[in-house]
């Protein structure tokens, strides 16, 4: 594959070129020219795959110019050690696939560790290497651990002040090789800082950076994956049914995946864009303008972004077409009280406990299809990380499980600095 950037300057990138640092010269996000495609037969055969089985074959579709089969399936198979799996509510339909059993719970695991695999093998005359993110939550807690131990990487976590749970934090301050650091702002603001270090030529000479974040393709396309592994669990359960997923939606990395997954050929019926207070990505489809604002906090705070940077994906995946996303996407909103009363409804009917940015994807579900479709809610944390939320909704916290319970007494070690390049730069030149 191809690359260009999403400012549309950049172009005629290869895959280690797009990956190396993140962001393009001309400050966008890299997107391939042209998605590959898979073959019909593979969907005639998905629903009898295992997680592993589908990985390999989305993987060596992507990376299979540039990696061996055996490298491809030795990344598919140390990345994705953990169950995927798809859970009923009730009888109506409606399912969460579960993506927080990895080692720090989230989502986010899959494509850290595929990263962490990966990119020694893209890129292997890269020696010294420095990975920089922006966490709003989960993030800096899969990063960590997806580069545990990793040799010549460092790992440099931005997290806005006091928007964090301690245990959250926990996750990346112990890590040896990891440096995090607490900056007075918004994760936005942090989210800035990143982008001017990636951009910044000079620094990137002295201490050669790699992004962390979505905004890196290593970390975006194995996200690819587990929508065609949901789609597949999907027909297990109802065959021949219409697919509609309904994903959270905070910096769009996860919604933008989706939508690759769909450009090379998942047959999902549409989604569902599921937000909290911060709609910059509802305001978008309603109106086809983009009104970056400062991120409002919330008990979804994992969604709590003003500035979405993949939303520049999606934008180029469809090139400008707005109707076309509109065709795919419907995007909905939910006020914290909203979100308190998903949780504390799910649980009473169910005993099945949410955390709160899950709960706006199942909340968007049932309203939203009809009786010959099935409903996919992306749950992408698990509910012990969100005390405050779960506590409001049913009056106490989710037990962690009991390999995480040594977090809650984890010490914490972080810098602080204001949101400013400078004071970034004096601690990428100390790490």
């Amino acid at each position: 594959m191809i690359f260009h950037s999403t400012n549309g300057k950049t172009r005629g990138v290869t895959l280690p070129e797009a990956i190396a640092n993140g962001l393009a010269e001309d400050g966008g996000l890299f997107m391939p020219d042209k998605f590959p495609g898979l073959p019909q037969a593979f969907f005639r055969n998905i629903s009898e795959m295992s997680l592993q089985e589908i990985a390999y074959v989305v993987c060596n579709t992507i990376f299979g110019e540039r990696l061996s089969s055996a490298v491809i399936k030795r990344i598919v198979d140390d990345s994705l050690d953990f169950p995927v799996p798809l859970v009923p509510l009730g009888d109506g339909g409606v399912y969460v696939l579960e993506l927080f059993h990895g080692p720090t719970l989230s989502f986010k695991d899959i494509g850290a560790r595929f990263m962490a695999r990966l990119l020694p093998e893209l890129l292997p005359e890269q020696r010294g290497r420095t990975v920089l993110l922006a966490t709003s939550g989960d993030s800096g807690g899969a990063l960590a651990d997806g580069f545990r131990g990793v040799p010549d990487t460092r790992v440099v976590v931005l997290f806005p002040r006091g928007e964090l749970s301690r245990e959250q934090i926990a996750m990346f301050s112990g890590v040896p090789n990891v440096k995090a650091v607490e900056v007075g702002g918004t994760f936005d603001d942090c989210q800035t800082l990143v982008k001017q270090a990636l951009a910044d030529r000079e620094l990137n000479a002295a201490i050669p950076l790699t992004s962390g974040n979505s905004i890196n393709l290593a970390r975006q396309f194995p996200s690819i994956i587990y929508y065609f592994h949901a789609y597949a669990r999907a027909q297990q359960e109802r065959p021949d049914s219409r697919v509609v997923m309904s994903v959270p939606c905070g910096n769009l990395g996860n919604l933008s995946a989706a939508l690759m997954a769909k450009k090379m050929g998942l047959p999902i019926q549409r989604f569902i864009g599921a937000n909290n207070a911060n709609d910059t990505f509802v305001e978008y489809l309603q109106t086809g303008g983009i009104r970056p604002r400062r991120a409002l906090m919330t008990l979804a705070r994992a969604m709590d972004v003003g500035n979405p940077s993949n939303l520049a994906r999606i934008i180029d995946l469809y090139g400008g077409d707005l109707e076309q996303l509109r065709n795919d996407v419907e995007g909905v909103t939910f006020s914290d009280r909203e979100i308190v009363m998903t949780i504390r409804e799910v649980y009473a009917a169910h005993k099945y406990l949410l955390g709160p940015q899950s709960a706006t994807a199942v909340r968007a579900l049932p309203q939203r299809m009809d009786e010959h479709e099935t409903g996919i809610a992306v749950a992408t944390g698990h509910p012990a990380k969100y005390p405050a939320a779960v506590l409001e909704a049913i009056g106490k916290t989710a037990p962690w499980p009991p390999e995480m319970s040594a977090l809650h007494w984890s010490s914490i070690h972080t810098m602080k600095i204001p949101p400013t390049m400078a004071a970034l730069s004096r601690v990428l030149h100390t790490v």
